[in-house]
């Protein structure tokens, strides 16, 4: 009996193994989103996201990649409530960037965004309108793997980097009145929150938990950016991210995404603009948290190129800040 059980023991080590090996034992290429599918993490309008999850290139290998994407808003809350009716926000991007392997389990990159933000209607009553158009902070940023289970189908990853001083952050506003002159005291500067730029080198880290085997990937990640000082001593909020994310190989060239994204933010500071916490400009600097479903698709053209596309849609109304309305986005890169 004893016998029996030591055979059945050392049969079964060898199976699992067996499996272990079998689940990898066709190229990733042949396959495609059959076999461990990349998980889909939109970017934050101010946050390169896609780049600080658990996907790790090769050594020597360069994953390169385009987002193009914008979120808008025509409502501004405070308590739950639209406090600037007559105010409508557009910030547009197109973020480029590359992620290089090393050995030793790590990866660096840079992300270089490219905004043109629209600012219309009325705030408070006041005309105020600009659009604030030009280069975003350049990221630079590294990741490692700290653990990965034999399979390679399970790992943990670490993220970090700085986003530097880099772009525009003095648009103005077209028209000068008490709203306008309120953000930076007779400047007619546009909120920094609305510009291509904070004009500060700011803290990106994450933390991943990534989980693939054949068609199903899935990824938690929990991320948080830290703002600088700018001019004024003006300071955004700091951002705390959670993130849900799961993908699906339909085929070998076409996979769906779903997941969810909680953003929570503190409060902009103006130290030297007292009038910013005036009831007319109220919601315009302020935020909360809001929660994100995802949803997306990805598709191989030609063995080329993949294209992904996605939706963003708020299911909750946040009790202060912007309010988005449905975001829609366009990533795309060569086929590995």
């Amino acid at each position: 009996m004893r016998r029996f059980s030591v055979l059945f023991l050392l049969f079964g080590m060898l199976g699992a193994s067996r499996m272990c090996l079998a689940q990898w034992a066709t190229a990733r290429g042949e396959r495609g989103f059959l076999d461990r599918p990349p998980v889909y993490t939109n970017n934050e309008p101010d946050f390169p996201l896609t780049g600080l999850g658990g996907t790790m290139p090769d050594p020597g290998q360069i994953i390169p990649d385009v987002d193009l994407s914008g979120v808008s808003a025509d409502h501004f809350n405070a308590n739950g409530r639209n406090v600037q009716p007559g105010l409508d926000v557009e910030i547009q991007w197109i973020r480029v960037g590359a992620m290089r392997g090393f050995n030793g389990a790590w990866a660096a990159g840079l992300s270089v965004p490219f905004y043109r933000n629209l600012v219309k209607g009325t705030i408070g009553g006041q005309r105020a309108t600009s659009i604030a158009e030009g280069f975003g902070g350049i990221a630079l940023g590294g990741k490692k793997i700290l653990w990965e289970d034999k399979c390679q189908a399970s790992r943990v990853a670490f993220a970090g980097g700085i986003e530097l001083p880099t772009g525009k952050d003095d648009a103005i506003f077209n028209q000068s009145n008490f709203v306008t002159n309120s953000y930076f005291p007779g400047l007619r500067r546009v909120p920094l929150g609305w510009q291509p730029s904070t004009g500060t080198f700011n803290g990106l880290a994450a933390l991943s938990y990534t989980r693939s085997r054949g068609r199903v990937s899935y990824e938690g990640l929990l991320a948080g950016k830290i703002f600088g000082t700018g001019a004024q001593d003006v300071k955004m909020g700091n951002v705390l991210i959670a993130s849900a994310q799961g993908t699906y190989g339909i085929s070998r060239d076409l996979a769906g995404s779903l997941g969810l994204t909680l953003r929570s933010q503190a409060d902009d500071s103006y130290p030297n603009a007292p009038l910013v916490s005036q009831p007319a400009l109220a919601g315009t600097t302020s935020h909360s948290t809001i929660l994100y479903v995802d949803a997306g698709i990805r598709y191989v053209v030609m063995r080329k190129v993949t294209v992904g596309l996605g939706i963003r849609t708020p299911i909750n109304n946040p009790s202060a800040g912007m309010v988005p309305t449905t975001q829609f986005s366009i990533i795309f890169y060569p086929s590995m």
